[in-house]
C-alpha cells in the first residue's frame, strides 16, 4: 500500500493516531453537523428551501471539519486537499461517468419500474427559476458539494479506514459509506426502486473516485471528477427537464 500511494500512508494505529489521523468518528460528527444545516437552513433561510438547505449543510459541514481538526488535533496535511490547474481536465472524465453510468443502468431502472428520479433534490432543482438562483445551484452543488464530500469520504474516511484495510478495503469501504450517505435524499415516491439503481451507480462512482485519491496522493482530481458528474446532472435537471 505505501508503494502505491503518494502522501496516503497506511501504518500501525499508533503510529497514525500520533500524525494525527482522523477517525470513522470524526466523520460521523461532521455528517450530522451538515444534517443539522440542512434543517437549520430549510428553517430559517430566506429564500429557496433547496438553496437555504444546501447553504445551511455546508456551512456546517465546513465549520465541523474546522472545530473537529482544532479540538483533536488532527493533522489536515493528511486530507490531501491539494488542487492543481491540470486537475481541470478531470471535469471530463466526470462528464463522461456520468453518461456511461446512465447508460450501464437503463436497463435496471426499466427492470424495476423507476419512472421518476431516484434523488428527491432532482425535482426540486429543475423547479428552481431566476438567474441568481440558478447560479447559487451551480456554485453549491457543481463545486462547494464536491469539495466537501470529497473532504468527508476521500479524505477524512480514507484517512480513518487506511490504519485498518489495505487498498482494496480502503476503497471498497469508502465508496459503500458514499453510497450509503446519498440514501438520505432517496425519493420517496419510489425508495427501493430508487435505491436499486442510485446505490450500485454512487458505489461505482465512489470507487473511481477513491482509486483515484489513492493514486494521486491528494483531493485535486477526485474534486474535479466530483464536480464534472454533478454539473452534467445540473445542465440537464435545469436547461431540459425533458430529458430526465
Amino acid at each position: 500500500m505505501r508503494g502505491d500511494t503518494e502522501g496516503l500512508a497506511l501504518g500501525s494505529v499508533q503510529d497514525q493516531v500520533a500524525q494525527g489521523r482522523w477517525t470513522i468518528p470524526d466523520l460521523a460528527l461532521i455528517a450530522f453537523a451538515g444534517l443539522v444545516g440542512s434543517i437549520l437552513g430549510l428553517g430559517i433561510g430566506p429564500g429557496s428551501e433547496v438553496i437555504d438547505a444546501l447553504v445551511g449543510q455546508f456551512l456546517l459541514t465546513a465549520g465541523a471539519v474546522a472545530l473537529v481538526g482544532r479540538t483533536r488535533q488532527r493533522d489536515y496535511r493528511r486530507l490531501g486537499f491539494v488542487v492543481e490547474g491540470r486537475d481541470l481536465t478531470m471535469l471530463a472524465l466526470g462528464v463522461g461517468l456520468q453518461v456511461a453510468l446512465a447508460i450501464v443502468f437503463l436497463p435496471m431502472a426499466r427492470l424495476v419500474g423507476l419512472e421518476t428520479e431516484p434523488q428527491a433534490l432532482s425535482g426540486e432543482v429543475a423547479a428552481i427559476g431566476g438567474l441568481y438562483s440558478r447560479m447559487a445551484l451551480f456554485l453549491l452543488i457543481g463545486l462547494i458539494g464536491p469539495v466537501l464530500e470529497e473532504l468527508m469520504f476521500r479524505g477524512i474516511l480514507i484517512d480513518a479506514l487506511g490504519a485498518r484495510f489495505q487498498r482494496r478495503g480502503v476503497i471498497f469501504g469508502s465508496a459503500a459509506a458514499f453510497a450509503a450517505f446519498h440514501l438520505v435524499g432517496i425519493s420517496s415516491v419510489q425508495p427501493l426502486e430508487s435505491a436499486a439503481v442510485l446505490v450500485p451507480q454512487l458505489f461505482l462512482f465512489g470507487v473511481v473516485l477513491a482509486h483515484l485519491r489513492i493514486s494521486r496522493g491528494r483531493l485535486g482530481p477526485a474534486i474535479f471528477t466530483h464536480a464534472g458528474f454533478n454539473l452534467l446532472s445540473l445542465l440537464v435537471l435545469v436547461f431540459y427537464p425533458e430529458l430526465v
